[in-house]
């Protein structure tokens, strides 16, 4: 049931991080377009800067998913696997108390930025703002999920083979 709804939610996570994306790359090039031929997109600039944060933060928790923050993992992987395993939970619980953290100062900015409208747009500045806490609701449930999973595994996930990074 948990999985099933973790599933849905993430593939809507997917998405919306696709379709922000792809609006996003649509308004930057429409005001790149009109700039050139001397009829600027006055709203383009807003739009992007709010649809930019979203997608930061969408991408953020999908890269989380799946590991794929850089970490440097040398003392870590040196360490016996009990110790490996109790300094992997311990992260996953500080990263949790610091999402917690910005969930909640999140709310607060947002909270603040609810009755500024955006100059061009008029449309209100917490469209955006409420982007920090959602995207961090979203990483605090992955962080969650990855530590059950390694709480029952009673190991740390095993090191993944390098990727090439570019």
């Amino acid at each position: 049931m948990i999985g099933r709804a973790l599933g849905i939610l993430r593939a809507m996570e997917k998405v919306a991080a696709a379709v922000a994306l792809s609006v996003l790359v649509t308004v930057v090039f429409m005001g790149v377009v009109g700039r050139y031929a001397g009829r600027p997109v006055l709203w383009s600039d807003e739009i992007a800067q709010g649809l930019f944060v979203w997608v930061a933060l969408l991408a953020g928790d999908i890269t989380l998913q799946r590991r794929g923050h850089f970490s440097v993992d040398i003392l870590a992987n040196l360490l016996p696997p009990r110790a490996r395993y109790a300094l992997d939970v311990a992260i996953h619980l500080l990263l949790a108390a610091l999402l917690g953290l910005l969930i909640y100062n999140g709310f607060k900015f947002a909270g603040m930025t609810n009755s500024r409208p955006l100059p061009m747009t008029g449309i209100r500045a917490s469209w955006a703002t409420i982007a920090l806490p959602v995207g961090f609701t979203l990483m605090l449930i992955t962080i969650v999920e990855q530590t059950v999973a390694t709480l029952i595994r009673r190991a740390p996930p095993p090191p993944e083979t390098p990727r090439e990074v570019m």
